[in-house]
């Protein structure tokens, strides 16, 4: 493929997947603020460091797309695998700092309570809409062959699982086990990891 036109699907992917995280993210904050649940509140964090990965693949295909120069005389191609790296950096960090509060609250910081039904249906729209997402991105990485692109992918799965975990903590927490929303950060930070990891 042409690398305009790869550059030309891969930032119009990307600007995309950058709107629907921004209102995702402000959504999923102001569920789990409103509906006290530190799982959902993990959850917007998730998604809003997916707006920062996002401009770093689109930053990567842009300098991988230049052309080769006396520095680089086989292309820049490569600096697309080095924002895919980073961007799984990015992914195990956020995991890390969302299991880290949610083993504090299951340590006793902090009091435990039952997250409201708000949250639980920010849950079930954050799964929906993450893997329709994850499709979108898949699909367009597939067909430009693009490592940076499936990187996104990947994040956008590791929101959609991180969802699943929140919709099961809340859910917990609602039928009398309230340590579970705290259970549930643990968990999306595992599945976090897992798929920076990928």
């Amino acid at each position: 493929m042409d690398p305009k036109q790869h550059e030309k699907v891969a930032v119009g992917v990307s600007a995309v997947t950058i709107a629907i995280n921004l209102a995702l993210a402000g959504f999923k904050f102001l569920a789990g603020f409103l509906a006290h649940s530190g799982a959902m509140i993990s959850d917007a964090v998730h998604s809003a460091s997916d707006v920062l990965a996002t401009l770093i693949v689109i930053l990567g295909v842009k300098l991988a797309g230049r052309d080769a120069d006396r520095d680089h005389p086989y292309g820049h191609e490569r600096l697309e695998c080095i924002a895919a790296l980073v961007l799984g950096v990015i992914l195990a960090a956020t995991g890390l700092g969302i299991g880290a509060s949610g083993i504090r609250k299951i340590a006793g910081e902090g009091a435990l309570v039952v997250p409201g039904a708000l949250a639980l249906a920010a849950a079930v729209v954050s799964i929906v809409v993450k893997e329709a997402m994850f499709w979108y991105t898949w699909l367009a990485a597939k067909k430009i062959h693009s490592s940076a692109l499936k990187a996104e992918a990947w994040h956008h799965r590791s929101d959609a699982l991180s969802s699943v975990g929140s919709f099961a903590g809340i859910l917990g927490a609602r039928l009398g086990f309230p340590a579970l929303d705290p259970v549930a950060s643990v968990v999306i930070c595992l599945f976090i990891l897992k798929a920076a990891w990928d």
